[in-house]
């Protein structure tokens, strides 16, 4: 026996996308989440809206995560497995 669900969990899971994670890119709670993700009949237009800005919510603030990190690669290229001390240093 095989269980439907939505596309938007294997999206979810393909990401690495946690409910909490979407949770507060959309304004709902995980449990919430994960019912719309197995229960076919309990979403509204408006909650789907709310998942879907979530969703690109989430993609946004992982681009700027990897921008940040590709500038301070760039940047540390050189020193990067240099010891420094972890509750002194900051990049």
């Amino acid at each position: 026996m095989t269980v439907q669900v939505r596309k938007m969990r294997l999206l979810r899971y393909k990401h690495g996308i946690t409910r909490p994670e979407l949770g507060r890119a959309c304004g709902l709670s995980p449990q919430r989440i994960s019912e719309i993700e197995l229960n076919m009949e309990c979403l509204t237009p408006a909650t789907g809206e709310k998942l879907r800005k979530g969703f690109y919510a989430v993609a946004a603030r992982r681009e700027d995560s990897l921008t940040s990190l590709r500038g301070d690669l760039a940047r540390y290229e050189s020193s990067l497995f240099e010891a420094v001390e972890e509750a002194v240093y900051e990049l």
